[in-house]
């Protein structure tokens, strides 16, 4: 049965969590369990121990085995699974809202099915784009709101053992090799789609703040690296301005998260907290120094999220997933300039 809500009516929004692993541990049940704004109703794992681990940690009422029993009384379901589409449309079906990690899908087109089909329902389809609620991205671009240039580099060998800190013991931090393959975009060519997973899986909060920092970048060159495991790529601002993009492999340990971002008289550069460690240890730094100490944007999404529920839409904030468009957008014709020249044929 669709559930209901009355907005005037401040109960918690009932949420039903799809995939036990690190995100749900670390970032959105802490977050949605302290909530007053949601109580969280029943959680669900391919893997049953995972969800009943879960279901003990955050004390919540009921580990379910299917779809429809995850859904049974739930005003949202959060999709945390490695491929998203699928519980998407099951719970549209049944008149539930959707919050869902990123990327919707690797192929930008079915994510436009999916918005449409939400919007046509009456329904919303909200995207996990943390860094479009990110109070350091926001700071810098106080500090320079229309940007002449800049770059964005990511270098990741933190995640699994950040990852294996936050299961409970025994669970392994990755299990993306069991999900079904992932439909892509029919006239890429195999390089191509490894550029595209690349750009959408570790590089979605970099392009989510370039596409806010400035509307109507365009995707001009890219380079995957012989192994298949680094993206190189330039884009440009609607006036010619130039942006780097790195993406790249990097020995266990290492780890980097960067924008920086200028313009004629100011510069602002940030460099992220790592992976699942606490937001206030982000760094803004610009000519006035360094400031730290920045809000959860987890947090912060969680709030824009109830909100929107309420129907009530910050004018200065895209709609989740129209923002998820324009990444997917931009992913895509990233990873259709991909070229051959570099990579080695095995």
């Amino acid at each position: 049965m669709t559930p209901t809500h009355d907005a005037t009516v401040h109960r918690p929004w009932r949420v039903a969590v799809a995939g036990c692993g690190a995100a749900a541990f670390g970032l959105h049940l802490p977050v949605l369990t302290a909530s007053a704004a949601f109580e969280v109703i029943s959680v669900a794992d391919r893997d049953p121990e995972r969800a009943r681990a879960a279901r003990a940690r955050f004390a919540i009422p009921r580990a379910a085995a299917r779809a429809g029993d995850l859904l049974q009384d739930a005003d949202v379901v959060v999709v945390l699974t490695g491929v998203h589409e699928g519980l998407i449309e099951e719970a549209l079906d049944a008149g539930v809202h959707v919050v869902t990690e990123k990327p919707v899908c690797l192929d930008v087109s079915r994510t436009r099915r999916l918005a449409a089909r939400a919007a046509k329902s009456g329904l919303l389809l909200e995207v996990g784009a943390m860094r479009a609620h990110d109070p350091a991205l926001h700071a810098a671009l106080a500090q320079v709101p229309e940007p002449h240039g800049g770059w964005l580099v990511k270098a990741d060998g933190l995640d699994a053992a950040a990852r294996r800190r936050l299961l409970p013991a025994g669970f392994t931090p990755y299990t993306f090799d069991q999900d079904p393959p992932q439909p892509v975009p029919d006239d890429l060519e195999p390089h191509q789609v490894t550029a595209l997973q690349i750009l959408l899986w570790q590089g979605y909060h970099l392009l989510t703040a370039l596409v806010l920092a400035v509307p109507g970048t365009t995707a001009t060159a890219c380079t995957l690296d012989p192994a298949g495991q680094s993206v190189h790529a330039t884009l440009h601002g609607p006036a010619g301005e130039p942006f780097t993009l790195v993406i790249t492999a990097t020995p266990d340990g290492v780890f980097r998260e960067q924008i920086h971002l200028a313009d004629n008289a100011q510069a602002a550069t940030i460099d992220f907290a790592r992976p699942y460690e606490p937001a206030a240890t982000t760094r803004l730094t610009t000519a006035a120094g360094t400031t730290t100490e920045f809000g959860d944007p987890f947090t912060a999404m969680w709030a824009a999220t109830d909100a929107r529920l309420r129907g009530q839409h910050p004018a200065d904030l895209p709609t989740s997933v129209h923002l998820a468009l324009r990444v997917e957008e931009l992913a895509l014709a990233l990873a259709r300039l991909a070229g051959l020249s570099t990579r080695k044929e095995a």
